[in-house]
């Protein structure tokens, strides 16, 4: 797997070979200055240096320079809710995911409304979870380990990275699908989770796949299946979940660019045109496959709207029949 150095080094030319690009006048066509880039989450982790790896390409074919912006916390809200109130300009895009506008369904009540106060724009990824488990839990496959659960209901854990977090709703699909009942364990985050499964606290994970990989190469972690339909480049040789014995099933987050709803539909199809270059990128896509991400097919913003609104509607079937609350 391509190191995470990599992607940030390509990361690393934002802001500086297309620092010269951006413009001091405020009228002209649009862009005419940089733009933000706003992410929901800490510096360093695989979204936020997807972001930044998506950033360099999309500032050459907008023709300024973008800058990445962090604002993590409250389980995206803080970021969220800065975009949906920036000004309407075209300037200030959210890097947002499903999560986003999950949380009103699982009773938080949030500063903003997903559907209302923000326009999609373009696609970026999707992004499959993978189910991985102790190496010493005697299950090497899908079906067995849905035989293995069968037989000792409410017996085995699994690790989530926080309670209605991806990793919480692709197991829940699971136990819907397969009929099986294993009790959730939720950590403040992916690495803590994984350390109690390697340590044999835990028996499982639906987990973010970069973390998963120095465990599963040092023979700590055994990797089962992944989440989404597609096989991955970052992990030759493992199945998804659908053709591994539990036909049907899906369970992906999408990152999705947002701006704020009253954003001129001139400004966001010409944002969408960026996008869309930009993930043709043959350089790029091959960084993004490589950490375990599906760059997405091109999409107009009724289509990514369509899409995003679909992916959403899927979880909020797991989140009321788990009776999941956050």
């Amino acid at each position: 797997m391509i190191s995470r150095r990599a992607l940030a080094g390509l990361a690393g030319a934002l802001g500086t070979g297309l620092a010269g690009t951006a413009s001091a006048q405020s009228g002209g066509p649009f862009p005419n200055r940089p733009l933000k880039l706003v992410v929901p989450y800490t510096p360093g982790g695989s979204v936020d240096l997807m972001a930044r790896a998506f950033g360099v390409r999309f500032s050459q074919h907008i023709g300024q320079t973008t800058v990445v912006e962090n604002r993590p916390g409250a389980s995206t809200m803080l970021a969220t809710q800065y975009v949906a109130r920036a000004d309407p300009d075209g300037y200030t895009v959210l890097s947002g995911g499903t999560q986003m506008a999950l949380m009103s369904h699982m009773g938080t009540q949030t500063p903003y409304d997903a559907e209302r106060d923000l326009t999609a724009v373009a696609v970026l990824t999707l992004i499959p979870y993978l189910l991985v488990v102790r190496p010493d839990l005697p299950v090497r496959t899908v079906r067995e380990l849905i035989d293995h659960a069968k037989a000792r209901p409410g017996a085995l854990t699994y690790a989530s990275f926080g309670v209605g977090g991806a990793g919480h709703l692709a197991a829940e699909m699971f136990n819907a699908m397969a009929g099986t009942e294993t009790l959730h364990i939720p950590y403040n985050g992916t690495a803590p989770g994984l350390n109690d499964v390697m340590a044999g606290r835990v028996d499982m994970s639906f987990c973010t796949i970069p973390p998963a990989i120095p465990g599963i190469q040092a023979g700590r972690l055994r990797a089962i299946a992944l989440t989404g339909l597609q096989h991955l480049r970052a992990l030759p040789g493992i199945p998804t979940i659908s053709e591994a014995g539990l036909a049907g099933y899906e369970c992906v987050s999408m990152n999705v660019l947002f701006v704020p709803s009253a954003t001129a539909a001139d400004r966001v199809a010409r944002l969408n045109q960026a996008a869309v270059a930009a993930l043709r990128d043959p350089e790029l896509r091959d960084l993004l496959e490589e950490q375990g991400f599906v760059p997405a097919e091109p999409m107009d913003p009724a289509s990514t709207r369509r899409s995003f609104d679909q992916s959403v509607a899927k979880l909020v079937a797991i989140i009321q029949r788990a009776n999941i609350r956050a």
